[in-house]
């Protein structure tokens, strides 16, 4: 029991220390809220006092459905040359393997072959 009581006393000097480092950081914080709460409060008077007649920017649904079908006009024809070069790509990367492989064939038959002079291994001495 006396242990326990012990530990938790140092426990609570540790959070009092960790509460007295948090209370500057909690005032700026408040501070800093305020300050946004009034400019804010400002913006929205400034935006209420304005009293624009915003007709000329209002959204027209006709031009916005122009501009989904040519949106979704641009994606279909760049998907198609999309896939196009996409096939083309793996028929390339194919192609490139097998040219790889057959120079490396090609380098082995060349190292493994003998010199038309070296007549070693046929019954001639060096």
């Amino acid at each position: 029991m006396h242990e326990e009581a012990q530990r938790l006393v140092v426990l609570k000097n540790k959070l009092k220390s960790d509460l007295r480092k948090y209370i500057p950081k909690l005032a700026s914080i408040e501070s800093e809220l305020d300050k946004l709460k009034q400019e804010n409060e400002k913006l929205v008077s400034s935006y209420k006092a304005t009293d624009c007649d915003c007709s000329c920017t209002s959204f027209n649904m006709d031009d916005y459905m122009f501009l989904q079908t040519k949106l979704e006009n641009f994606k279909k024809d760049h998907y198609a040359e999309s896939l196009k070069l996409q096939t083309e790509l793996s028929y390339l990367t194919d192609l490139f393997g097998k040219l790889n492989k057959e120079k490396s064939d090609l380098n082995h038959m060349l190292s493994v072959q003998k010199h038309t002079t070296d007549k070693i291994g046929l019954g001639y001495n060096k």
